[in-house]
């Protein structure tokens, strides 16, 4: 468990995939979630995520052969002792992977499995962002 200098965090905006992991994260680091009406000490708000997926290269025949795979999320934070929101920012994870149509179910698993795991790693990445926010 790491030490987190907030004790009252308001998730506000979209509701996005990872919101409710993010969510678990805090809640596991003794940080309460509740309402931006409850005077939080840091306002998340979760403006957008998305993902993208590339061909990086074919094969002789014109195959793909490799996808590179992006997961973007964009935010911005709000400290309570501010007027005004922080800049927007951005987390991005990528991932490349092979790709093969004679194994399309697991490739399929594969991609799903990345897409949980860049989740994950932004998460993470805003967690220690959050961090580093001092009161």
């Amino acid at each position: 468990m790491t030490e987190i200098s907030f004790k009252t965090i308001s998730i506000e905006g979209k509701d996005l995939s990872f919101t409710k992991n993010l969510k678990k994260t805090l809640t596991s680091n003794k940080v309460a979630i509740v309402l931006p009406t409850e005077n939080p000490e840091l306002r998340i708000e979760l403006l957008s995520e998305e993902t993208e997926k590339r061909i990086l290269s074919l094969s002789g025949r014109g195959l793909v052969r490799e996808f590179e795979i992006f997961y973007r999320v964009r935010y911005r934070i709000k400290t309570s002792d501010s007027e005004i929101w922080n800049e927007e920012e951005l987390i991005e994870t990528r991932k490349d992977f092979t790709y093969s149509d004679s194994n399309l179910l697991s490739k399929e698993e594969e991609e799903r499995k990345l897409n949980e795991a860049m989740r994950n790693e932004a998460i993470t990445n805003l967690f220690n962002q959050i961090q580093l926010i001092k009161k």
